[in-house]
């Protein structure tokens, strides 16, 4: 009768071993998820060193807020650390801004400036961070018609700390 009880027990704890086994395999990741996940932390780290680099290659008419007004939009492509690919194509009624965004929750905003007056602000919704969305943003030629000063098309983020402008891309416009 105690061998019966003994095999019934060890039986039972092997079922149980068994059972927790099978479980741990499931909650674990295969080698290739690790792979996987490994190669995209990887991929992520190359495409930041290469925006750092196209970062450090845009010339100053790109980054900064005192912008020289260039004839040559349509070839120019602005970037910024957090928009990238941008580009001005022109019809004869409007300005089409095309990029990427890279921001929290997916929405920037946009102004355009006849100097130090704004003429027109908006905010835009794409894909959030860390993805990059695309966008593309047209603006009616009739707004700056008239201007008296530098047109000028700014995206740009608010701060969420205290209300600021963060990464300001300036781009200038010309009327043709």
């Amino acid at each position: 009768m105690k061998k019966i009880i003994f095999y019934l027990i060890v039986l039972s704890i092997a079922a149980i071993l068994s059972a927790c086994n099978q479980n741990d395999q499931t909650n674990t990741p295969d080698e290739n998820e690790q792979v996987n996940e490994t190669e995209e932390q990887i991929d992520n780290n190359t495409d930041e060193a290469t925006q750092e680099e196209e970062n450090n290659e845009v010339d100053e008419n790109e980054q900064g807020t005192e912008n020289s007004v260039t004839p040559t939009n349509e070839d120019k492509v602005y970037q910024n650390k957090i928009f990238k690919d941008v580009k001005v194509s022109e019809t004869d009624n409007e300005f089409v801004f095309t990029g990427k965004a890279q921001v929290f929750e997916g929405v920037f905003d946009y102004a355009v400036y006849d100097g130090e007056e704004k003429l027109v602000e908006n905010n835009y919704q794409t894909v959030g961070a860390p993805s990059w969305g695309d966008f593309e943003i047209p603006i009616e030629k009739e707004l700056i018609a008239n201007a008296k000063n530098e047109a000028r098309f700014e995206l740009f983020v608010y701060s969420a700390k205290d209300g600021s402008k963060e990464n300001v891309l300036t781009i200038p416009l010309t009327n043709k």
